[in-house]
């Protein structure tokens, strides 16, 4: 301190303030060197907040505005305490991952992320600025004076039995109340209609009362089913099946239904292209408009086709008369169903039947509520249950939605009486909101008995645009990256977030799609609505033709931007929202220059995931290496060709989704530092040829991958990634494994692929004409044998290989469902293999010399 005090006076500070200044540095650098102590503090205070926004969730006095902001400012501050002991935690494990390093090239990387003395002071400001808001949020409370008894309080989350949820994409639809409306459309669409270029029958009604169930009720049904088989086209492709292929016929030729759902504000050109991916179960990525109708029109040409186009929200006369002109093209009898939430749009549409879909009645809603809540247990003897299930199902107010998720809350409470009489008061008491939408207030009660972890998580998708389709994995990983959901230790954390995906669907909360696979999911309409209600103050969708800031734009953590009407996106107008932790940019949005500006990254540090997928981007910006809390990168489907560097700084990286990017080259060289990535997407389109060329080397040290959906083998000139590297890695789904003609024996023995019993998906591919001796093709056959996987593997695909014999554990496949082999010599022993497994679905078998 002396030393200190000779220093301040040598360079003419008086002694009075130097000793002012001594002493805040002093106190200053003790908490300097206790960041991970005041670290802690902080922690238990997050658990202590937590607590509060639980308990708050079960009270009634949420409803007051003034004590909502409350205890969003309060959610807000847990958010800052969330990021800042997610930084220290970055920083002190990459401070150890820094000095472990023997580079100084390498260590270079790690600059500005490691735990020194500037991040140190950095941090302490943090602390106290954290610390600042807590006091006034206290103080806060105290001016509402909330008490800890404050509110009614709601009965407690019931938990389902998981054997329910787990089945909830395969649960029976309660069809009660359309049977005269669905005969009127039957009817309607096996009719002859002969003089009419393109007959269309719509459906029209508000949202939630079932105009989807009625249309998915019609498609399915087998008398449809049947008038619009494509009988000519399967005769014909019959003529030229294999014997092979001919084991996978079916009665009935290939289906001519197809099913589009419209997002809102699309244009003919996005709706064009949609019906055409429906069509051919491909990607388009055409773009101009006259050449995706005249595509269209190809496809449609001489086939009776039914197209059922759900949520058509197009009210201009032009949208239609730009699309019908595409569709004409079918044979007689091909028949358009639209649904659709204006009777304008049925009305300029419709030319045979025009169905308005009127709400059900109480008898009606309580037949589909009792189906639900008295699901897997018996309801004989319980007539007091039924009078109050029947009292609920009145204030559904006909929405067949509404019945559902009430009638599955229901059933939660196992015929107890004090539970049912609980929800219909609770439904009561939100009735007599004046606030309340009478259909959103039967809704709202679902939401209020989910657990907390579920809230949050169903929150989350208020963020999506209406109609917008997403798997189950990608919302997943989502969550995963906004911490909602955490492994138990016991369970890895995607299984843990898959079984709350799974309650919420079963609860109604999601819905799967028609659209190409059953395997996507959309939030309905009205649940949107909900999920948007819950979370006002913190989820954002912005349109950049619109002007409007947020009320309270600190405390907007999701943001979803949809595509402007003309010119670039300005990202100024994103900055405002600083605590972003989810960005979300639509797929038609115009990029300047085709890239993200690097404000984007120093502007919005707190980024948990970003997603821009489907943009026309071409460039990332070095800047993506400042978001450190990145979590998720979705890039699939766009234009980038590499990676920069500095993507290897993204330590807490766990998705990074370059799915279909089929002019990516290469990875960065440093990707093995990415130690927490856990998915990393390659592009999925096996039949592709795609500019990705090589692999870097160290894939193996990222043990906790799981999704790698591609490997390239190092080549002869140059590569980077033995395949022994896949030793080690605990890979799930599926994997292409490219570039065969450089792996060795040894190393594909080393690869280890008979233990990786999660892999249910493989192809193994050498290049064209790499082999070029007898030498080559005795080579290729020590390798596919040394490539043995796990029995339980569903689908293979062999390509170009240029052995002369089929690897002998192809028998031993148990769980083999397809097999697909593709420009392979001729074999003989090959062919009696697999015309012994007569139950392989064989796809393109072609033997060639």
């Amino acid at each position: 301190m002396d030393l200190l005090k000779k220093l301040s006076s040598a360079v003419g500070v008086s002694e009075k303030i130097g000793g002012a200044v001594l002493d805040i540095v002093c106190s200053t650098g003790l908490r300097l060197w206790n960041v991970e102590e005041e670290a802690e503090k902080l922690r238990r205070t997050e658990k202590r907040i937590r607590a509060v926004l639980t308990d708050a969730e079960q009270r009634r006095f949420v409803d007051d505005d003034s004590v909502k902001l409350w205890l969003q400012e309060l959610r807000a501050t847990a958010f800052d305490v969330d990021a800042l002991l997610d930084r220290i935690s970055t920083m002190a494990a990459v401070s150890r991952m820094a000095a472990a390093e023997t580079s100084r090239k390498r260590k270079r990387l790690w600059l500005n992320v490691d735990l020194g003395l500037r991040q140190r002071w950095e941090l302490d400001a943090w602390i106290a600025k954290i610390n600042e808001r807590l006091d006034e949020i206290d103080k806060g409370r105290r001016s509402l004076k909330l008490q800890a008894g404050d509110g009614r309080r709601t009965a407690q989350p019931m938990q389902q039995q998981p054997r329910f949820f787990e089945a909830a994409a395969r649960r029976d639809e309660r069809h009660v109340g359309r049977a005269e409306q669905k005969e009127k459309i039957i009817r309607a669409l096996v009719s002859d209609s002969a003089g009419m270029d393109l007959p269309v029958i719509s459906i029209w009604g508000t949202a939630g009362i079932g105009k989807t169930a009625l249309a998915r009720l019609v498609y399915s049904d087998p008398e449809v089913e049947k008038f619009f088989t494509d009988t000519t086209e399967f005769s014909h492709n019959q003529q030229k099946s294999t014997d092979f292929s001919a084991q996978r016929s079916a009665a009935n030729g290939p289906s001519s239904r197809f099913w589009v759902w419209l997002p809102d504000r699309c244009d003919v050109r996005v709706a064009t292209k949609t019906i055409i991916e429906a069509v051919t179960r491909q990607k388009c990525e055409l773009l101009s408009l006259d050449i995706l109708q005249q595509r269209l029109r190809d496809h449609l040409r001489k086939r009776r086709f039914l197209l059922v186009i759900d949520n058509l929200w197009a009210e201009g006369f032009q949208f239609w008369e730009l699309l019908r002109p595409s569709l004409i093209a079918g044979n007689e009898g091909s028949k358009l169903l639209i649904t659709t939430q204006h009777e304008r749009v049925s009305t300029m549409m419709s030319n045979i039947l025009n169905i308005q879909l009127e709400g059900l009645k109480d008898d009606e809603c309580w037949e589909i509520l009792k189906a639900y809540a008295f699901s897997g247990w018996n309801s004989n003897g319980h007539n007091d249950l039924e009078l109050i299930g029947q009292r609920v199902a009145s204030n559904c107010r006909g929405s067949p939605l509404a019945a559902k998720s009430l009638g599955t809350l229901l059933s939660n409470a196992n015929g107890q009486r004090e539970q049912w009489e609980s929800i219909l008061s609770e439904m009561q008491f939100l009735e007599d909101d004046r606030n309340t939408d009478t259909i959103l207030a039967s809704l709202q009660i679902s939401y209020q008995h989910l657990p907390y972890h579920l809230k949050q998580c169903f929150a989350l998708c208020s963020m999506y645009p209406p109609g917008l389709e997403f798997s189950k994995d990608e919302l997943v990983r989502l969550w995963m990256a906004d911490g909602l959901v955490k492994s138990n230790g016991r369970k890895r954390v995607e299984m843990e977030a898959g079984r709350c995906f799974d309650e919420l669907l079963w609860r109604s909360l999601f819905e799967t799609s028609r659209s190409l696979s059953n395997q996507k999911f959309r939030v309905p309409n009205l649940m949107l609505d909900l999920a948007r209600r819950v979370s006002k103050y913190e989820s954002l969708t912005l349109s950049p033709d619109d002007s409007q800031v947020a009320e309270h734009p600190e405390l907007v953590r999701y943001a979803t931007i949809l595509c402007p009407n003309e010119g670039a996106l300005a990202f100024d107008m994103i900055y405002r929202y600083g605590k972003l932790r989810l960005l979300k940019l639509s797929p038609t949005i115009k990029l300047p220059s085709n890239q993200v500006p690097s404000a984007l990254f120093s502007k919005l540090t707190f980024l948990r995931a970003l997603d821009l997928s489907y943009t026309v981007l071409e460039v990332l910006p070095d800047s993506v290496g400042c978001s450190i809390h990145l979590r998720y990168l979705n890039l699939r489907n766009t234009l980038i060709k590499t990676l920069p560097e500095t993507i290897c700084k993204l330590f807490n990286l766990q998705t990074l989704d370059l799915s279909y990017c089929y002019w990516l080259m290469d990875l960065p060289e440093s990707m093995n530092r990415l130690v927490n990535m856990r998915h990393l997407c390659l592009h999925l389109d096996w039949d592709r040829v795609t500019a990705f060329r090589s692999m870097p080397s160290g894939i193996d040290k990222l043990q906790s991958l799981q999704t790698l959906s591609r490997f390239v083998v190092a080549s002869r000139d140059g590569g980077k990634c033995n395949i022994s590297e896949l030793k080690n890695l605990k890979i799930r789904g599926e994997i292409c494994i490219l570039n065969l003609e450089a792996a060795t024996d040894d190393g594909s023995k080393e690869a280890n692929l008979s233990v990786k019993e999660y892999l249910h998906k493989m192809m193994l591919k050498w290049s064209d004409g790499t082999c070029k001796d007898e030498r080559d093709r005795e080579k290729s056959e020590r390798v596919i044998e040394a490539l043995c996987p796990h029995t339980n593997l569903k689908h293979l695909r062999i390509d170009n290989y240029p052995g002369r014999r089929l690897p002998s554990w192809v028998e031993r496949l148990s769980s083999l469902e397809s097999l697909e082999i593709v420009s392979c010599p001729r074999n003989g022993a090959g062919e009696k293999v697999l015309r012994q497994r007569n139950r392989f679905v064989i796809h393109g078998f072609n033997f060639s010399n």
